[in-house]
């Protein structure tokens, strides 16, 4: 039996032509806006993950633009446990 893994997938939508943009056109001139959501879910591994996306017409919009494999072995990484000061 395979073992699901949990995944964090983060995607970004460009807002061009919206209100949000226009109003950040007026206050900075020409710019970029964009929206970016993070997602979590269980999948059998990253192929699973961006197949069952795909499926979601709601993420059309949406770029993915970053994956992450989240295990519990790596909270000695840079997360939670990182002493940021230590390594400055």
């Amino acid at each position: 039996m395979k073992q699901s893994k949990k995944y964090q997938v983060r995607i970004r939508k460009i807002l061009e032509n919206s209100e949000i943009h226009h109003i950040a056109e007026t206050c900075f001139g020409a710019c970029i806006v964009a929206e970016i959501r993070t997602l979590e879910g269980t999948f059998l591994n990253m192929k699973d993950a961006f197949e069952k996306m795909a499926t979601v017409k709601k993420l059309n919009d949406y770029e993915i633009i970053s994956v992450i494999l989240i295990d519990e072995d790596n909270r000695e990484q840079l997360g939670e446990e990182f002493d940021w000061e230590e390594h400055a």
